[in-house]
């Protein structure tokens, strides 16, 4: 994730949770502070992002981390202070696919065209122990082309919100839909990356939080393109990725299971 979006209300940053204050003793397979640091896993399928993009928003001191220790077992946990609380400081992830670097993830499945109607099968289950303002959505990029580079410029992104804490997505809202089983209010707006560039960001905020979900991702993409014809099904789909925002404050993200899968 690399936009700013904008909170409905700040929250007063409290202590740092005792969990993460104590992230430093615990003993992890694979870990790393690093900004942008990749831990691979699924036979390099998915890796663990350290994304911290927007850090120089944030609070002095600030840290975050990402940790392995199986399939079952990982995530991240961060320390963002309390500065400019309307602006994403991180999306700590899990990338499948593309994520502006030169190819794909090994097995990942992307890039897929949108006409070609595979099914992109997401499913997880995770917990959030933090104070502040963050969510926990997928990410979807889109492009033009089937072979997107580290300067290719997405023309569309997706994103699917399955918890939203004190924080809105970029845009307007248009509609509440169903989809998948659920409610989720949608979005439409504009990212201008600067120089300019920029591309169309499409959010659906489920509008009860949940820790648990397991759905077809291609539903949210037709949605998109043949209910609302916001987009081309000539489009290719690079990536699928799923984290948390963060725009202030401390916690813990555990991930207890994940995969995609596109068939």
């Amino acid at each position: 994730m690399r936009h700013m979006l904008k909170s409905k209300k700040t929250i007063a940053f409290t202590a740092v949770l005792a969990a993460v204050m104590l992230f430093g003793s615990i003993a992890y397979a694979a870990s790393s502070s690093t900004p942008f640091a990749k831990i691979y896993w699924g036979n390099n399928k998915y890796y663990l992002f350290n994304n911290t993009w927007g850090s120089n928003s944030a609070s002095s001191g600030w840290w975050q981390s990402i940790y392995y220790n199986n399939n079952y077992d990982m995530g991240w946990t961060w320390n963002w202070g309390t500065a400019n609380p309307g602006s994403v400081k991180a999306y700590p992830s899990i990338v499948s696919g593309w994520h502006w670097t030169n190819g794909y993830t090994t097995g990942s499945g992307f890039p897929t065209r949108i006409w070609d109607n595979k099914n992109i099968n997401a499913s997880v289950n995770y917990s959030i122990s933090a104070n502040g303002t963050y969510n926990a959505a997928y990410d979807i990029w889109v492009h033009n082309t089937n072979n997107a580079v580290d300067n290719s410029t997405p023309t569309d992104e997706i994103m699917i919100w399955l918890n939203n804490t004190n924080a809105g997505p970029l845009g307007s809202y248009v509609e509440t839909v169903s989809i998948a089983g659920s409610s989720w209010r949608l979005y439409k707006g504009w990212l201008n990356a600067g120089n300019g560039t920029g591309w169309n960001v499409f959010s659906f905020v489920r509008t009860s939080n949940t820790s648990s979900s397991s759905m077809n991702l291609r539903d949210f993409i037709h949605y998109v393109v043949y209910t609302k014809n916001w987009m081309s099904n000539s489009k290719f789909i690079s990536s699928v990725e799923f984290g948390s925002e963060i725009f202030t404050g401390s916690g813990n993200f555990h991930i207890n299971s994940y995969s995609v899968n596109v068939q």
